[in-house]
């Protein structure tokens, strides 16, 4: 083929394709794309969960206006992680407005400000930043300004239904000019690495480029001879179910506790709470799995709804922690879970993909649409540098991992990257000061999607220690105490006062 990319056919209807699809059509209207899937077979349920970024990758990048994504899409706004037990710990956020905490916030002496979150209020459930207000009163980021005009604080992430999602981007592409084709591939004509074409049972596709949107089925990409860095972490399986839930029960988190042989989440969505069970099967049996998820699903059940299932309600998936090590090689790129997966923990996938998938259409349109090498070379180190920063941010939650059963015994012992040693060292040396010169990088600053006072705002609560707290003697002020009571009253206040619940905005406002 020529260097040259006319056309592009994507294989896989799912979200990450559709998205994929959206990017290339925002960056080179001129191309011919098209996506091919049996769009007549149901789409999965589960609920799907995001990061920060997602906000922007869609309503800056994709320029999909919110309104109407609200209107049509009603998501869920997520304001932080809240592991509500892991590791038999106290309860803590990871929320969305981290950098809040690190910042003093904006205040002076910013040491006696770090030393007292990590003496006091790290594990405070009575100072919380704005994000962690709005789950803990169970409220939305809409609120009204002074004038009465509505507003919305801006460091939320969504909670989706993947039905209501992605027959939005279905109805998008067709807007667009993306041409979605009903069919099914039924196999793959390669030679070498070169892909020459796919069929399904009655026609013939082809094209300059090829994009392997199959998710874990890997339809085009496993025809290709690409290495596969293998994380190594032993869970590799999970249950999921969704139960009955009103509005007004909706948690604007996604939720994390710890079971005997992996964890559980807890997502909300507008239409029920999905929950679902990540384990390691090498260390426990289906049915001793299923009867422990029970027990996790008749916990979180709300009042009045049943909440038993049976074996047959419950969806089964497997999956392999790692990714293939070039996302594009010679015609083919493999994008979502056909090209890498970490877990599930920090619901990184949907929006690590759409980021990646909008990074290439920006690179394919800046280098005029030549797919060569140089093409090749500069994807591959931004898909590489993404899948190792979040296997990096992921790995941190177990290093600290402590649990009386094989498999987190296993998961406490585990090696991980040098990189995420470097991490711990530093914090360990410096505390919260994380803008430091560095004699030797060790790969820290290749991190991407996860910057190290992401990380810094985890560890603590997971048992992190820093010698640099416990070897000073640091006194804190009465009046950077008082500044930051200050501060953190201020946020419950404003939650409390002025923040929609769900309810309200969609049924008040809205009027859904």
């Amino acid at each position: 083929m020529s260097d040259t990319v006319e056309d592009v056919l994507i294989v896989g209807g799912g979200d990450v394709g559709l998205l994929t699809a959206l990017a290339l059509r925002k960056q080179l209207p001129e191309l011919e794309i098209a996506v091919v899937d049996d769009f007549s077979s149901e789409v999965p349920q589960v609920g799907k969960s995001t990061y920060l970024e997602i906000q922007n990758l869609l309503h800056g990048e994709l320029e999909i206006e919110e309104p109407r994504f609200i209107d049509e899409v009603k998501p869920i706004w997520k304001a932080s992680v809240f592991f509500r037990d892991w590791c038999d710990r106290d309860p803590f956020h990871y929320p969305f407005d981290s950098s809040s905490a690190f910042n003093g916030p904006d205040l002076p002496a910013t040491a006696q400000h770090h030393v007292y979150h990590y003496d006091v209020l790290y594990d405070s459930q009575e100072h919380l930043t704005r994000c962690g207000q709005l789950v803990a009163q169970g409220k939305s980021p809409w609120y009204r300004g002074p004038d009465g005009d509505l507003d919305r604080y801006d460091k939320c992430a969504y909670h989706l239904t993947t039905r209501r999602f992605n027959g939005f981007l279905r109805t998008l592409c067709r807007e667009r000019g993306v041409t979605l084709v009903d069919d099914r591939i039924t196999d793959v004509d390669a030679t070498g690495t070169t892909i020459d074409g796919v069929n399904s049972a009655d026609r013939r596709y082809e094209a300059d480029l090829y994009v392997d949107a199959t998710g874990f089925n890997r339809v085009l990409r496993g025809e290709q001879d690409a290495e596969f860095r293998d994380f190594g972490f032993p869970l590799d399986a999970a249950y999921n179910v969704r139960i009955d839930r009103d509005l007004a029960d909706v948690e604007p988190a996604t939720v994390i506790e710890t079971g005997d042989h992996g964890w559980f989440w807890q997502i909300d969505t507008y239409d029920n709470r999905d929950l679902g069970y990540v384990f390691g099967s090498e260390y426990v049996d289906d049915d001793d799995a299923l009867d422990e998820f029970r027990e996790y699903v008749e916990s979180l059940a709300p009042d009045g709804v049943d909440p038993s299932i049976d074996a047959e309600d419950v969806d089964t998936y497997e999956f392999t922690s790692g990714y293939f090590q070039r996302g594009w090689v010679d015609n083919c790129l493999a994008i979502g879970n056909a090209g890498g997966f970490v877990e599930p923990l920090q619901s990184t996938a949907l929006t690590a993909n759409a980021s990646l998938a909008i990074q290439f259409g920006k690179l394919l349109a800046a280098r005029g649409r030549i797919a060569d090498d140089d093409a090749h070379e500069a994807y591959n180190r931004t898909f590489e540098r993404t899948w190792e920063s979040i296997y990096d941010f992921v790995a941190a939650h177990y290093r600290y991992a402590t649990g009386d059963t094989e498999f987190w015994h296993a998961m406490a012992t585990m090696d991980f990257s040098p990189r995420l040693d470097r991490i711990v060292e530093e914090f360990d040396r410096y505390g919260y000061a994380y803008d430091i010169e560095r004699e030797h990088a060790d790969g820290i600053d290749e991190l991407t999607v996860f910057s190290v006072p992401d990380f810094y705002a985890i560890m603590r609560n997971m048992g992190a220690s820093s010698v640099f707290y416990e070897t000073n003697d640091f006194r804190v002020s009465k009046e950077v105490v008082q500044q930051l009571e200050e501060y953190y009253a201020a946020q419950r206040r404003q939650v409390a006062s002025n923040h929609l619940t769900v309810t309200e905005f969609y049924e008040d406002v809205l009027e859904a």
